[in-house]
């Protein structure tokens, strides 16, 4: 399975890119922003790869950073949305315009995608929805954590899993769920945490 290629562009449309590394030309499809970065041929691009394996076709999807790749791949694990409309959806608006209107439940970004209706926009939400906001929050801990000084890492823990939408009681039986003797850092005690509460 191709992770990573690094190489020289051979050709490049609006789509996708052929990228030759090692004598071998490989044919990536790309979305709107890996296009508006790449040079004029024979310049260098670095790609995060997809490979999609299906009985008939081995196909490569191309990404500028490890983020971009990431947002893709939760895009295609939503009903009804292929790889064709994943890179539609990730073509149609910037990963973080994307991350904010799936966030504040807005489809209008989404909807901007070619062959995205409504009930597929509304499913991207409903999916992508939990699992950015638990992002949010595991990004958020390392701050809370230093804002507080350190040693305070159960109090973070308590803080994230409140901003994800739980009560003062189910936060503190997650704080509770986690073997604090074993110190774990903030990020571990919050997925321990959320796995405990059933998430």
């Amino acid at each position: 399975m191709i992770a990573f290629l690094r190489g020289k562009v051979q050709r490049a449309a609006a789509d996708h890119l052929v990228v030759e590394t090692g004598g071998v030309g490989y044919l990536v499809s790309i979305p709107l922003s890996v296009r508006e970065k790449v040079g004029p041929p024979n310049s260098e691009v670095e790609l995060h790869i997809h490979t999609h394996v299906r009985e008939d076709q081995l196909a490569l999807y191309g990404f500028s950073t490890r983020e971009e790749l990431e947002l893709f791949q939760q895009l295609i694990q939503v009903d009804g949305v292929g790889p064709k409309v994943g890179l539609a959806i990730l073509s149609a608006a910037s990963m973080d315009v994307l991350k904010r209107a799936i966030l504040s439940e807005d489809v209008a970004p989404i909807r901007r995608a070619s062959g995205v209706g409504p009930r597929t926009a509304q499913k991207v939400i409903i999916d992508l929805k939990p699992k950015l906001e638990t992002e949010e929050a595991l990004l958020a801990i390392p701050r809370a954590v230093a804002a507080a000084g350190g040693g305070e890492v159960p109090r973070a823990v308590e803080n994230a899993l409140r901003g994800l939408g739980y009560s003062a009681q189910q936060a503190k039986q997650g704080v509770e769920a986690v073997d604090w003797t074993a110190k774990p850092d903030a990020q571990l005690a919050l997925s321990i945490a959320l796995k405990a509460l059933g998430r």
